[in-house]
């Protein structure tokens, strides 16, 4: 699969083909051997379905132990991706993408890159993990944060939950997430 040069590295996306007939339409939304270069001991074994209201922030959060696999279904989202693998060619970059459900799009997050996502409309997407959910193993830090580079298209936003309103800085969740992160081995 091509990488997108926008992205940090590592992160991938891939339009998915709707099959239409009068019936309605079919979609393979996963396919295990699209990210096997990535995830090849990681397959999603977790999946979780979101609705998120306009107006709500969710994140901003890293994961040090698995790979996030997104999907909108149905409405659109901003998704906010910033690199914090100082290894990385990409390290410190921040990017903000909007996905919309017409695009058909299967995006896949590396571990050590740090994600949010804002809704401007209602909005269902899935997403999946290569790893069981924990609170533990999430990292957060506010995402008006001076250190988070990505440019959010609000100022505050309408619903939050307490835990992302009171995280605390992208310097104390960069420690955390150095340290149990390990760069790849050559």
């Amino acid at each position: 699969m091509k990488e997108n040069l926008n992205l940090p590295h590592g992160v991938r996306q891939r339009t998915l083909n709707p099959i239409h007939d009068t019936r309605g339409s079919l979609m393979e939304a996963y396919r295990a051997e699209w990210f096997q270069e990535e995830m090849s001991n990681f397959p999603a074994i977790q999946w979780n379905v979101s609705i998120s209201r306009l107006g709500t922030f969710r994140g901003f959060h890293v994961h040090d132990d698995h790979y996030d696999l997104l999907y909108v279904l149905s409405g659109q989202l901003h998704l906010g991706l910033q690199d914090m693998r100082p290894w990385s060619p990409t390290y410190e970059l921040a990017t903000l993408t909007k996905l919309d459900a017409n695009d058909h799009v299967l995006i896949c997050i590396p571990p050590g890159v740090a994600h949010g996502f804002w809704f401007e409309i209602e909005t269902t997407h899935i997403y999946g993990l290569t790893n069981y959910w924990s609170s533990a193993q999430e990292l957060i830090c506010r995402w008006d944060d001076i250190d988070v580079k990505v440019a959010w298209p609000f100022i505050t936003p309408q619903y939050v939950s307490d835990k992302d309103f009171n995280a605390g800085t992208f310097k104390q969740m960069q420690l955390s997430l150095l340290e149990r992160l390990q760069p790849p081995t050559i």
